[in-house]
């Protein structure tokens, strides 16, 4: 009984403990469903099902002449597939491709929290929980905060809502005639491919499992100003909810909801994908991939729809999103996650594909996401990259109400270009790349701002950019080399980019490494792309938890950080292990570079991105708070009136425009509050004007009064950019201790190995030499004393079997002899 409580404890704490319906040692659950390819459509489709006892479900979304079957006399689930039917269809001169389908994990992102506290500010509407929404609004009690603001407000107040854009959420189901959704709700967005209906609704259950759509969809649309819950990003747009998640999910279900009614819905969101284990290594299959690749090419009138896509809530496990092929892909934009305190929270993953970031929840004592729950309910808990990924397609909708003619590749390129790196600059491994962009494989380019995205939007000013070109570059001689542990492959990959043909890039979009890799123990490998430019890339980091021999097969690496650069010259690709598992062995079988960009410079780009303080381009409270109070301080005085200069006395200064230090202060700054100010920068008072004794008094002060005020503005700027320098100088001392400490870490492991291997052969010395008169006595003594003689004390001994107390007993002997 004891062995098996203490099994049970085991299986808990390393989170293994079984699941009902979950698939064990990787062994898939196969259907009684076929996706069949008939290029003769419809019609010849409905005649093969009937001479082959199929049932005819449904074409597969949008996809033409793909169709999905039911065989009726075959199990509904079975643990091997059924490859003598799959072999009948596809032998069938009308059918050109036939597939089983089979089950397919998908886990929701969201993550458990404790509850948000409540924050107190003054309400622009009345729905009771607008005042906990800090992510859409600054409301921080404490200037040591960060800036908490996608900046969604000024474009609200251009009204900019998302009125005429429809977004659909990918998930659980919608609960649609919730009373701050349904205003906004759009049936023709919406279906259950679960059930093979109209109606998403999502099934009830004692534990509100299937809450999670209906969070999604109200943080995007909940209606502002009716009194319930709290205000969506995009308030004004259309909503609908796909129901997939809560069943078996397929690749044909998969593909349908990817694929659902591309020329109505504009913008895909989705909060799922593989199992976010640290083991798992999976991507859209054949029907899914087809799906996006017809949205990209054919959706919203061939601009292309829009996909957002969360990054994964596995960095507890050590889980990296280059491993699943969702937020990989090329074609969505994978959103991750940054918490109240502006740092990146413990679920979130690092990879090089990851676009941008949102806000979300962070640990047990920050704020959640405030959002629609089941029930008619209202929630603050909304967690993980979950809550980001709907954030992130509120603020694409407002993008798309302001340019309703954006493609998906604008979209892309406007993300890129105005999201900030400031709040995000307190977090390690950030890095410039060739084109002067700040890239983090923790955050993408930055945090989310609507007001940026959407102003360099505006169709009066914003040029779409170039058609795009696609550059493939492999070496045909290249025959598979052998790598082992603590072994190094580097493939030199020199490239003229496809100079002088129709498909040259000069500049960069996306990257792809497609390699085939085998490798006895995956996890242990590590995986980086250098660019001309001198910007290295992980394209794969280890994971301890991954031990599968699978390797890779034909699978992209995809990377974002050399976005804008020029791909010509030397890429270097590194495949190493420094696991220490000495066994490992494998080789890369293949691979080759693809290259996504575009032959001219788009038009945005032009110019250099310029980066600045994401607080004081605000006029934002952090780091004046101090010369706030000051101002607020000091005496009011009434607004200077213009006088004429008395005779001889210098002339007044003009007016000039200026940026207001606080839209609260209505007085001018004194004499007393520059000194102050001067005293709290520790800098040398600048001269004041001597004025003449005839000047006239009111001129004197007009003119000393301007002259302050410029000499403060001065005094800000340079403040915020020593600040600056500063912190970008303490972020790189934060990565020079990190790489120090990594490597101290290695070396303990080292010497800790070698310490362990000295024991062994100390301990296999000792044992041999112990003469056979000594074992018999052992063991005579072990049978005649009392047990507790050897195992007395369960904190100082670890020795709890009877071979092991055996063990203990030739080591006291052993002790007495040498004494």
């Amino acid at each position: 009984m004891e062995a098996r409580c203490l099994a049970v404890v085991a299986m808990l704490v390393s989170g293994v403990l079984p699941t009902p319906g979950s698939t064990r040692g990787g062994e898939r659950q196969y259907l009684n469903e076929w996706a069949v390819e008939v290029p003769g459509g419809l019609d010849a489709a409905r005649e093969i099902a009937r001479e082959l006892d199929y049932e005819l479900i449904r074409q597969i979304g949008a996809l033409e002449n793909l169709y999905l079957f039911r065989h009726q006399n075959h199990p509904g689930r079975s643990k091997r597939s059924a490859e003598h039917v799959t072999k009948r269809l596809s032998e069938d001169d009308r059918v050109s491709w036939a597939e089983q389908q089979y089950e397919k994990r998908r886990s929701k992102r969201a993550s458990l929290g404790d509850k948000c506290e409540t924050c107190s500010i003054d309400k622009m509407f009345d729905d009771p929980m607008w005042n906990q929404q800090w992510y859409l609004q600054d409301t921080r009690t404490s200037p040591s905060l960060p800036k908490l603001d996608l900046h969604v407000i000024p474009v609200w107040k251009k009204g900019i809502t998302g009125k005429g854009v429809v977004i659909t959420v990918l998930d659980d189901g919608l609960e649609w005639n919730h009373t701050d959704i349904y205003p906004n709700y759009d049936p023709a967005a919406s279906y259950d491919f679960n059930d093979n209906d109209p109606d998403p609704f999502p099934r009830y259950d004692s534990t509100n499992e299937n809450k999670h759509g209906t969070r999604c969809a109200g943080e995007i649309a909940m209606q502002a100003d009716n009194n319930k819950c709290g205000v969506g990003v995009a308030y004004s747009s259309k909503v609908g909810g796909i129901r997939m998640l809560d069943g078996i999910v397929t690749d044909a279900i998969e593909a349908s909801s990817i694929g659902f009614n591309p020329d109505h819905v504009d913008i895909y969101s989705a909060s799922w994908g593989p199992n976010d284990d640290g083991k798992t290594v999976e991507g859209p299959g054949r029907l899914a991939q087809k799906a996006f690749e017809y949205g990209i090419q054919k959706g919203r009138g061939g601009k292309g729809s829009i996909f957002v896509w969360a990054s994964g809530n596995g960095g507890r496990q050590g889980d990296n999103c280059d491993c699943d092929g969702y937020t990989d892909s090329i074609y969505t934009i994978s959103i991750s996650s940054a918490s109240q305190q502006g740092l990146s929270p413990w679920y979130a993953e690092k990879c090089s594909s990851t676009l941008a970031t949102a806000y979300s929840s962070g640990d047990y004592t920050d704020q959640r996401i405030t959002s629609a729950d089941l029930h008619n309910e209202c929630t603050e808990t909304h967690t993980g990259t979950s809550a980001s990924a709907p954030l992130a397609a509120g603020i694409f909708a407002l993008a798309l109400e302001q340019n309703p003619n954006l493609t998906w590749r604008d979209l892309q390129h406007l993300v890129v270009w105005t999201s900030e790196f400031d709040p995000l600059a307190n977090n390690p491994g950030w890095k410039r790349n060739g084109a002067g962009l700040m890239v983090n494989s923790r955050f993408g380019f930055g945090l989310l701002n609507a007001k940026a995205l959407v102003d360099l939007a505006d169709p009066a000013t914003w040029k779409h950019v170039p058609e795009k070109k696609q550059c493939i570059v492999r070496d045909e001689s290249f025959q598979p080399r052998p790598l082992k542990a603590a072994g190094e492959i580097t493939i030199e990959i020199p490239t003229k980019a496809c100079a002088g043909q129709e498909n040259a890039v000069k500049f960069l979009e996306h990257v792809q490494v497609e390699a085939s890799i085998e490798y006895t123990r995956r996890g242990d490998l590590h995986i980086t792309l250098t660019s001309p430019s001198g910007t290295s890339t992980v394209l794969l980091a280890e994971r301890e938890r991954d031990t599968s021999a699978n390797g890779f097969r034909n699978w992209d690496f995809m990377s974002v950080h050399t976005w804008g650069e020029d791909p010509s010259g030397t890429w270097t690709l590194k495949i190493t292990d420094t696991s220490g598992h000495m066994e490992n062995e494998g080789q890369i079988v293949s691979w080759k570079l693809i290259l996504h960009g575009t032959s001219e410079r788009p038009e945005h780009m032009k110019q250099p991105r310029v980066y600045t303080p994401y607080n004081a381009v605000q006029n934002d409270r952090r780091g004046v708070e101090r010369m706030e109070a000051m101002m607020q301080d000091s005496p009011t005085q009434k607004p200077p009136q213009k006088a004429q200069p008395a005779q001889g006395s210098p002339p007044v200064p003009a007016p000039v425009e200026k940026v207001s230090l606080s839209s609260s202060t209505s007085s001018p700054p004194s004499l007393a509050l520059l000194r102050l100010l001067q005293s709290a920068f520790n800098r040398q008072s600048p001269v004041v004007p001597q004025w003449p004794a005839t000047s006239s008094a009111r001129g004197r002060e007009e003119a000393e009064e301007l002259e302050m005020e410029k000499a403060i503005e001065l005094e800000l700027e340079r403040q915020l950019e020593r600040e600056k320098v500063q912190e970008m100088q303490r972020q790189m001392e934060r990565e020079r201790e990190e790489e120090m400490e990594s490597e101290r870490e290695q070396e303990m492991k080292k010497r800790r190995k070698e310490e362990m291997e000295r024991q062994r052969e100390r301990e296999r010395g000792n044992v041999e030499g112990i003469p056979e008169e000594r074992l018999h006595q052992a063991i005579e003594r072990l049978k005649l004393e009392p047990e507790e003689s050897f195992y007395s004390n369960v904190n100082s001994h670890a020795y709890q079997h009877r071979d092991e107390r055996l063990l203990q007993a030739f080591y006291n002997m052993l002790s007495e002899t040498s004494q």
